[in-house]
């Protein structure tokens, strides 16, 4: 597999449902796992694609930037990054809104200022949370209002970023380690029986198992946790995974340059969803 994977997708929406365009997958950055339509949404530098139960993949809307951080909330994506060569755009997009049955895309805020290289997002008590990190500066960022205002955190140059659950407690992964804030970013603590992790994500508060957090190390190897404090490793994740997420059944799913791939079992067994 070289560095850049080709394969041709169709354009979610389109009238004509033959209509390929050709596609080159060069970079992964988040996935998600919507577990009502059997679909993984995958952020790429080439837009956000839908990856179907049967292998099947096609790009949502006719948005083709390049999608840095990325999360969903029902059949909302938001997503930050850059725009396409052909936009008449800042370089950082901010946040922008997706809709997943329409295709149909808009920004919400933070246009020209910022660019998110992870995002997060639950379900908590008194509605949506979300969080990105800001690319520039490092700092977490956090919006309880549906992205419309931001509360600028602490700078920690995390790799990614979770929410537990219930939005309580917000994960970052870096370098000297794991940290945990329950301020919503404002402050970390470090988590010192954590193993150094790489990515990280928590199952959906509606999830039809035990909430839980999953996280791959350095090494490849794949950990889940039920408070972010006791960790047990289960299996390695596939190579070259850049993308992590939590389906709403317990299933594990990651993405990367090579497809998309599901665990049914805690990242102890794989299946491909689809090659890129």
């Amino acid at each position: 597999m070289t560095a850049a994977a080709a394969l041709s997708v169709g354009l979610a929406g389109c009238t004509s449902p033959t209509t390929e365009t050709p596609i080159v997958v060069s970079h992964v950055h988040a996935v998600d796992y919507d577990l009502q339509r059997g679909s993984a949404y995958v952020a790429t530098h080439e837009g956000v694609l839908s990856v179907a139960a049967d292998g099947s993949v096609e790009r949502i809307g006719q948005w083709a930037g390049d999608v840095m951080g990325m999360a969903r909330f029902g059949d909302t994506i938001y997503f930050s990054g850059h725009p396409a060569p052909d936009e008449n755009l800042p370089p950082n997009i901010g946040v922008y809104e997706l809709s997943v049955p329409t295709g149909e895309f808009a920004p919400i805020s933070l246009l020209g200022e910022v660019d998110f290289h992870s995002m997060t997002i639950a379900q908590s008590s008194d509605g949506m949370a979300l969080a990105g990190i800001d690319s520039a500066t490092g700092q977490v960022m956090v919006s309880r209002d549906g992205a419309q205002s931001w509360a600028a955190g602490m700078p920690i140059g995390a790799r990614s970023l979770s929410w537990d659950a219930n939005a309580e407690s917000l994960y970052a992964t870096t370098e000297q380690g794991l940290l945990v804030s329950t301020d919503d970013g404002m402050t970390f603590t470090a988590t010192d029986s954590a193993p150094l992790l790489v990515l990280i994500a928590s199952s959906p508060a509606d999830v039809s198992t035990e909430a839980f957090l999953v996280g791959i190390d350095v090494d490849g190897y794949v950990h889940t946790s039920p408070d972010g404090v006791t960790w047990t490793p289960l299996g390695l994740a596939p190579p070259l995974t850049d993308a992590l997420a939590v389906g709403n059944d317990g299933s594990i799913v990651v993405a990367g340059i090579e497809g998309v791939h599901r665990s049914e079992d805690r990242g102890a067994t794989w299946t491909m969803m689809a090659e890129f």
